[in-house]
């Protein structure tokens, strides 16, 4: 397989969730979350992944959980996430990124490699799937470094430091975004939450996994198909 070159998957993830702590050490499978969503990024023909976690004590656990299971990590600042995906980009002299937060277990693999050759191609600055017509679960985001850090510069407003990409999207005049059209987000998924955010979440995704031929590698479809059949159920 053949990696873009100077492009990273960056996952944003943390412990101190108040809906769900400590989340990311939560079992997936026979392993962490963290893990779990690591082995699926890895796929994506991005260069490098590497988890971006953050400096507050609650985190510690994850980090060595990473160090120890040869997973490249990095720590930055809990609330200032902009920085801490610009400072991790540095580190794995990464211009092209991808967004990927550690409690999307499902998060489409295709889209990453999509998006990822047309922000490159198109010379964009950002691209992600219509959240209309693309379900949470699957979502990742696609932008180049040098969008991230026009934007902290531009804004040091609490909210903008928060959501990484939220100043790019919400000022489509000083930046070049595309979003893209998926069909990934039919009526019946709107019942079943495809992201990690409560502990009945986990179970979900664990039953949803359970009934997988393949562990890491699987689409989208394949997970709708699966979701439909555990909604005909109830």
């Amino acid at each position: 397989m053949r990696y873009i070159e100077n492009s990273a998957v960056v996952i944003q993830a943390r412990m101190s969730s108040t809906r769900f702590p400590n989340k990311m050490m939560s079992l997936l499978g026979d392993i962490p979350l963290v893990e779990y969503v690591y082995k699926r990024c890895k796929l994506s023909l991005c260069q490098k992944v590497i988890v971006a976690t953050s400096l507050d004590s609650s985190d510690a656990p994850l980090y060595e959980y990473c160090i120890n299971h040869a997973i490249p990590v990095t720590r930055g600042s809990l609330d200032n996430v902009l920085k801490r995906y610009i400072d991790t980009a540095i580190s794995v002299r990464a211009n092209y990124i991808i967004r990927v937060c550690g409690d999307t277990p499902f998060v489409d693999i295709g889209h990453i490699d999509d998006f990822l050759k047309k922000l490159i191609n198109g010379n964009f600055d950002y691209i992600a799937a219509d959240k209309n017509n693309c379900a949470s679960g699957f979502y990742c985001e696609a932008v180049t470094l040098s969008a991230l850090k026009r934007a902290a510069d531009l804004s040091d407003k609490k909210e903008d430091l928060e959501h990484v990409t939220k100043f790019i999207i919400d000022h489509p005049h000083l930046f070049s975004v595309k979003f893209i059209d998926t069909d990934l987000n039919p009526d019946f998924v709107k019942k079943i939450r495809l992201t990690i955010d409560y502990p009945q979440d986990i179970q979900t995704a664990n039953e949803i996994v359970g009934r997988l031929r393949e562990k890491f590698s699987f689409t989208s479809e394949k997970i709708l198909d699966t979701v439909k059949d555990i909604a005909c159920e109830v």
